[in-house]
């Protein structure tokens, strides 16, 4: 009796765990119902969904839905896309969501058919597609992330060119918290959390043939951060996401403005005419994104020497400077850069100058690396923005490759006549190893001299370090003076940045 009953709870056990393992049965009925006009993909985990994503994209679904009752969405899973929905057999379905998360495990769940019934919609359906963030990725067919290329096989790709991110100058997504909120050119403030743009670092404009940029980032020089192609809407910052959900920065009111762009936005890719309020305060457009001639000169908007953004409200040219105007200023019988008084095209003031004089100065707040050169092993150096020692920008260099030196940067200045030569930077090294290494240098005309380096020592500073070098003799009246940076560092968290460089002879 007692060997069966132990027979009975074994079986019982077993059943059990087979039922637990089992995975979940296809072929259950489609919850599309005839009514449905909206579904969204919602598999979390290594669906590909992020939570926070999937919230905002709720929340977001259900303020529109609270303004339009005629607005009925469904979310849906894998199994409901790959073979339970087919969404051609639903023809009051015109958008279908892809949110944010993580692109590889959306088409790795999704798969090719996933992949086929979603085409097939957008293609054959007149359906529309909206892709935030990873779901612009997916949208791709192959994408570049943290420098790194990829072409999954089950990628939509739809969007007919390559994307990339996480954009580092607004926040790096491997380095806490990820996120920031950005300004994008109608005048309103978005969450950035890693989302892909194009024509950044490894990839190239223009945007595809029929592509419209809705949005650019204020931060990047305007790239792309919202794309209508077709009947699909991609948009690198999430205009859905909900203050105090999983981030901070963005207010009520940002995000209920955000909300009313990307719903009415969504009507115009998938055409329909959903309820959306009323702006609470219409962007009015700057001189520089307005479609007008401001200044009569014959250029529009940031084709005007006089604009520097979309959100910069004087098209006016500027006047030339003193040291580049053509007249000898200070009356010397010297004009513009052959006076000594003048130390680049930009200088206003051409009087001749006694004692120290500032041959070269760079706080990168121009946002480029003119006149300097460049040179890599891998990854060069650029101009960033999130941590600046003063004002918006800095240099950066962020190798990753331990081949010694993995990143250059270097500028020639001419230090004739004078004496005496002080160098001047302000530097901080995160996450310097003993793999790693930062060097600075100067040119004496024949070899290079080393300023300071940090040899098999690690470097990690809190903030920016002043460095100060009075150069001996044979570095003034040089005519081949040059000074470098060069930046050994292997890890992506790892990296070398530079601001307010300045050379000063006496």
């Amino acid at each position: 009796m007692r060997r069966q009953i132990f027979l009975v709870l074994t079986l019982v056990v077993v059943f059990s765990v087979m039922v637990m393992a089992a995975p979940k049965p296809r072929g259950d009925p489609c919850p599309i119902k005839v009514d449905t006009n909206v579904v969204m993909y919602g598999d979390t985990g290594f669906g590909g969904v992020g939570d926070l994503s999937k919230t905002w994209m709720v929340n977001f679904l259900n303020w529109w839905e609270s303004y339009d009752s005629s607005i009925n969405y469904v979310i849906l899973d894998d199994n409901d896309i790959e073979s339970d929905c087919d969404f051609s057999n639903y023809p009051n379905l015109k958008l279908y969501i892809q949110p944010g998360g993580n692109a590889y495990y959306q088409q790795n769940s999704l798969g090719s058919a996933g992949k086929a019934n979603i085409k097939d919609f957008i293609l054959n359906d007149d359906g529309a597609y909206f892709g935030a963030c990873a779901g612009f990725y997916y949208a791709a067919g192959d994408y570049y992330w943290q420098g790194e290329y990829y072409n999954w096989g089950d990628l939509l790709g739809l969007y007919p060119a390559t994307v990339e991110g996480s954009i580092t100058d607004i926040a790096d997504y491997d380095v806490n918290p990820g996120y920031a909120l950005t300004s994008v050119d109608n005048g309103f403030e978005m969450i950035y959390y890693g989302g892909p743009t194009q024509g950044w670092r490894d990839t190239s404009l223009p945007l595809p043939s029929g592509a419209e940029q809705l949005l650019g980032l204020n931060a990047v020089g305007g790239l792309p951060a919202a794309i209508k192609y077709n009947k699909m809407l991609l948009t690198t910052v999430h205009a859905e996401a909900y203050e105090g959900v999983g981030i901070s920065g963005l207010t009520t009111s940002q995000r209920i403005e955000n909300y009313k762009w990307l719903a009415n936005n969504l009507n115009g890719v998938a055409g329909t005419s959903f309820v959306v309020p009323p702006y609470a305060e219409p962007p009015v457009p700057k001189q520089c994104g307005d479609g007008i001639d401001n200044d009569g000169d014959g250029f529009v908007d940031l084709a005007d020497v006089g604009c520097s953004s979309a959100l910069d409200d004087d098209e006016t040219d500027p006047l030339p400077s003193a040291c580049s105007d053509g007249i000898d200023n200070d009356g010397d019988s010297f004009v513009d850069l052959d006076d000594v008084g003048c130390i680049g095209s930009d200088d206003n003031d051409e009087t001749d100058v006694t004692g120290p004089v500032s041959l070269m100065f760079d706080d990168f707040e121009d946002g480029n690396l003119d006149g300097w050169s460049l040179a890599s092993v891998e990854n060069n150096w650029y101009v960033g923005t999130s941590n600046p020692y003063q004002g918006l920008k800095y240099a950066e260099a962020k190798p990753m490759n331990t081949n010694e030196p993995a990143s250059i940067l270097e500028i020639s200045v001419s230090t004739v006549g004078y004496g005496g030569v002080t160098v001047n930077y302000y530097r901080r090294l995160v996450g310097l190893d003993s793999a790693d290494e930062f060097k600075a240098r100067w040119f004496d005309g024949i070899s290079w001299q080393v300023l300071e380096q940090t040899g098999s020592s690690s470097a990690n500073d809190a903030g920016y370090v002043l460095k100060s070098f009075d150069l001996p003799f044979g570095a003034g009246d040089n005519s081949a003076f040059k000074i470098r940076f060069e930046c050994t560092a292997g890890a992506t968290s790892e990296f070398c940045r530079v601001d307010n460089v300045e050379i000063i002879g006496q």
